[in-house]
């Protein structure tokens, strides 16, 4: 279209020319140039050839534009994830918050009831409690059958010892002092010899023994042998003398 234009200027020249013969070449000039002018102003092109530069700041603009809304959207992509995740850890920590939670009430609830089992209403004594079981450990002295006979007033029996976390926790439970416990030699006729069971309590043989070196561990025929705790932690036997003692009760658990 500007080529038409331009034509149509020549073509203005040509009939300027042929009107404005009389006039000199110096006016003829500057009416072409001032048409020239007018058209550059009327589509907007420079006099060096180039594009007017107000048609490139709307592209500037929209590119700009594009490069923040791509920025600003990367970043909610990024607070999304972030807020996924979060909340992913928060549920599952709160999960576990409640599972311990749970946890707790159930020890709680049954140590209470640990402690209602291993409370003697009779004689209004608190015993200890390890594993399975309540300890009761007397302020008195008196010899092995007397000691028995006292547990099973308790509603329990001299202790019996089975391993040695409970050898460890009867050794510290016993000190200072020597005590009792439940290991008698009993006469077999079989082979006329006399053997360690935790007996009379619960009539099983002897398996696991914590019994000090250099302590004979056949019992003395006849004599009626009993084994005690020391100061030591360790196992001896005697047939005479008096000493406290300790009771062990299991808790029967529903």
């Amino acid at each position: 279209m500007s080529s038409n234009i331009y034509e149509d200027i020549n073509l203005a020249m040509n009939v300027g020319f042929t009107k404005g013969a009389r006039k000199d070449g110096g006016q003829r000039e500057e009416r072409i140039i001032d048409i020239y002018d007018s058209v550059d102003r009327d589509y907007g092109v420079k006099h060096d050839g180039g594009l007017n530069s107000e048609k490139h700041l709307p592209s500037v603009r929209r590119n700009r534009f594009r490069a923040a809304a791509l920025t600003l959207g990367l970043l909610c992509f990024l607070l999304l994830v972030a807020v996924t995740v979060l909340s992913t850890r928060y549920i599952s920590l709160t999960l576990e918050k409640e599972q311990l939670q749970n946890r707790i009430e159930e020890l709680q609830a049954s140590n209470e009831q640990w402690n209602n089992d291993c409370w003697d209403k009779n004689n209004h004594t608190a015993w200890m409690k390890f594993g399975c079981s309540c300890y009761y450990k007397s302020t008195e002295m008196k010899n092995w059958t007397e000691s028995r006979r006292d547990c099973k007033a308790r509603g329990a029996d001299l202790v019996v010892i089975g391993s040695q976390n409970e050898k460890d926790f009867i050794s510290k439970l016993s000190k200072p002092e020597t005590t009792w416990i439940g290991l008698q030699a009993v006469k077999k006729k079989a082979d006329w010899a006399d053997k360690w069971e935790w007996n009379p309590v619960d009539q099983s043989p002897l398996i696991y023994g914590a019994w000090k070196n250099g302590v004979e561990v056949n019992p003395v025929h006849g004599a009626l042998s009993t084994a005690y705790v020391d100061l030591e932690g360790t196992w001896t036997q005697t047939n005479n003398g008096s000493k406290r003692w300790i009771c062990e009760k299991q808790i029967s658990r529903v």
